[in-house]
């Protein structure tokens, strides 16, 4: 009979800690737009109570209780296991190890894995079905729960505008979307986007700008016909406009408005003089660079805006910055009609090659005939900044089982090396183990190329 009520009052603690974590993990991941649609589906019932009191910030009144119960419950299926098999083996320590192995194998995968996956699965559902036992739950264990919750908060008090049960703070919900991501619940670039959220609220707009020195200007006194030029050589759809330096910003030139002004003159009579370009030019719009990236991206969005003069807190003229800057910080880079792909490696007449940056090295050392072998890195800008020891810029160069690289080009707000030029440089015996003197005899492209893949584009495609 003692075994009998054993295993019953087991199964039973084990159930009530099954429901309690059913319950508590809809609490935590209860979605506000749902439960404020089951309460008005569902008025006056006693899961709506429930809810509303939930979207109230008052849902510790359940989870506090819930929690005393799954407590309460593991450590009688323990006890209970326990008296188990100190029926039936009578020596007290295996009895208790029995008892811990049986309940941490059973409850751990119930527990944890289908209980807290239905209540996360289904919050509002599991809230309702289980109101009336949260409700009285909640009820009975209130004495307690309010005399561990007074005793907690003499012991540790809580910090000020703490946040209600429920509500993650940011550095809990990046670790939480980093599990996620490696448990694969959600994808990689799903939570990429959500973390670039969180790192671009801290970015001020300094860091995204396009510099002073990059920015494509035109003079005030320069003809619209030459500023429409200027505007499809370059790809821009928008210019700022200067006057005697970078530092007087006039306006910003719209693409679109400088070819209607233009169409508009041509039907015009001859003798109707071209606007100057300061009559068709926008205001501009002038931020200082400490300011936030998000702020300005909602500023940018609020006043239909797309284009921002970054000032130093000189005044000058620091940089210039796009909503498509903005933006492309949040879900990566953006290509478009003007953005033409290049070709990962091209020919010169020198007998070198132009090659970008992101080629794979098992592609160059098929260039060269040579056998290119790295662990860390998997780009052949990769590969020179591993030789290097260094980020390189434009003019770093090194030389790699006879493949001497070179960085001569660099893009981007942050330029970044993106095209390099190589050529085979054949080992002299008497060099071994020297530094390279560079003579006649040693100029790129000495030696005999094997013969080039398809993919080899013509020379002059790369910009």
């Amino acid at each position: 009979m003692g075994i009998f009520i054993s295993i019953l009052l087991a199964v039973v603690a084990l159930g009530f800690t099954v429901v309690a974590a059913i319950a508590e993990t809809a609490f935590t991941y209860l979605p506000h737009n749902e439960a404020e649609e089951a309460v008005e589906a569902h008025p006056g019932t006693l899961g709506a109570h429930v809810l509303e009191r939930t979207l109230k910030g008052e849902s510790e009144v359940y989870t506090h209780p819930l929690r005393l119960t799954r407590l309460l419950a593991a450590a009688t299926a323990v006890l209970a296991t326990m008296t188990f098999w100190l029926e039936l083996v009578g020596v007290q320590v295996l009895a208790a190890f029995l008892a811990l192995v049986l309940v941490t194998f059973i409850g751990y995968p119930v527990l944890h894995v289908l209980a807290r996956s239905a209540g996360r699965n289904r919050p509002v559902s599991s809230i309702r079905v289980l109101a009336r036992l949260v409700h009285y739950l909640s009820k009975l264990l209130a004495p307690v729960t309010g005399l561990l919750d007074q005793l907690s908060k003499r012991i540790a008090p809580a910090r000020e505008a703490e946040a209600p049960a429920g509500v993650f703070e940011e550095e809990e919900l990046r670790e939480f979307l980093e599990r996620a991501s490696d448990a694969e619940t959600i994808e990689d670039d799903e939570a990429q986007m959500v973390q670039s959220v969180f790192e671009m609220d801290d970015l001020r707009i300094r860091s995204l700008m396009v510099p002073r020195t990059d920015m494509l200007t035109v003079g005030r006194d320069v003809p619209l016909r030459e500023a429409l030029s200027l505007f499809l050589r370059s790809g821009y759809s928008r210019m700022p406009v200067i006057g005697d330096s970078s530092d007087e910003i006039l306006g910003i030139l719209y693409l679109k408005d400088s070819m209607r002004t233009y169409i508009l003159h041509s039907e015009a009579p001859e003798s109707t003089p071209m606007p100057a370009l300061v009559e068709i030019m926008r205001p501009a719009r002038f931020e200082p660079e400490t300011k936030r990236a998000m702020d300005l991206l909602r500023d940018m969005q609020r006043e239909s805006t797309h284009v921002a003069v970054v000032v130093d807190e000189y005044g000058g003229t620091a940089g210039l910055v796009t909503l498509e800057d903005l933006i492309e910080e949040l879900v990566g880079d953006i290509s478009d009609e003007y953005d033409h792909e290049r070709p990962e490696y091209t020919l010169n007449d020198d007998g070198t090659f132009r090659l970008s940056a992101r080629l794979g090295i098992d592609e160059l050392g098929e260039i060269f005939g040579i056998d290119l072998e790295d662990e860390d890195v998997d780009t052949v800008g990769g590969l020179l900044a591993k030789h290097l020891g260094m980020v390189p810029i434009v003019g770093s160069e090194t030389t790699i089982h006879g493949i001497h690289i070179r960085a001569i080009g660099s893009s981007g707000r942050r330029h970044q090396v993106d095209m390099l030029q190589a050529w085979y440089e054949p080992p002299r015996e008497d060099e071994e183990g020297q530094g390279r003197e560079e003579t006649g005899d040693d100029a790129p492209g000495t030696r005999e190329l094997p013969a080039l893949e398809t993919k080899v584009q013509p020379r002059g495609e790369l910009s």
